[in-house]
Parts: C-alpha cells; sequence; structure tokens
C-alpha cells in the first residue's frame, strides 16, 4: 500500500517562504467630485472641459459630459487620466 506525503506545512510560520510581494504601482487618484461639477481633464491627446454625469461609489472611475460636442467620456482612475475640478469665481 502507498503512502501518500502532503508537501504542504501545516505551520503558518513556515508558509511565508514564498515569493515576496510585487510593489504597488503608483496611481493617480481621483479627486472626489460630484455629479454637477465643473472640471478639467487630459487623457492622452484628448484634454478639455465638461461637466461631471457620474461617479462611482469608490470614485475610480468619473463619467463627464464634455464641452465642445466630444460627448460623454469615461475616466478611470490610474489609466493616465487626470480630472481635476474647475474654480468657480464670481
Amino acid at each position: 500500500m502507498r503512502q501518500h506525503v502532503s508537501t504542504c506545512t501545516s505551520d503558518p510560520a513556515m508558509a511565508g517562504n514564498a515569493a515576496p510581494p510585487r510593489p504597488r504601482r503608483k496611481r493617480t487618484k481621483h479627486p472626489r467630485l460630484a455629479v454637477g461639477d465643473r472640471v478639467r481633464f487630459a487623457e492622452g491627446t484628448l484634454a478639455g472641459t465638461g461637466v461631471v454625469d457620474a461617479v462611482t461609489s469608490d470614485y475610480s472611475i468619473i463619467w463627464v459630459w464634455t464641452d465642445e460636442g466630444q460627448g460623454r467620456r469615461m475616466f478611470l482612475q490610474g489609466y493616465g487620466s487626470i480630472v481635476s475640478a474647475l474654480e468657480t469665481g464670481a
């Protein structure tokens, strides 16, 4: 009869000999914008202004209705897009 030999260790202290964790990618975080805020955006060669149409609860995705007829755009946090609030002055 064959016996099964396990190579897994039952000691959690010994289980930490795995590869070191990968460094996290530095992400640009979107500011906390609200629906209706006027914003300036830039992503690649696209740049302009618009109005925030929707945001996810964690602010990682922002939808903007752009000015100049560019339509509605989605901006993902950490993928090279920059969205910032426009100064509102009187």
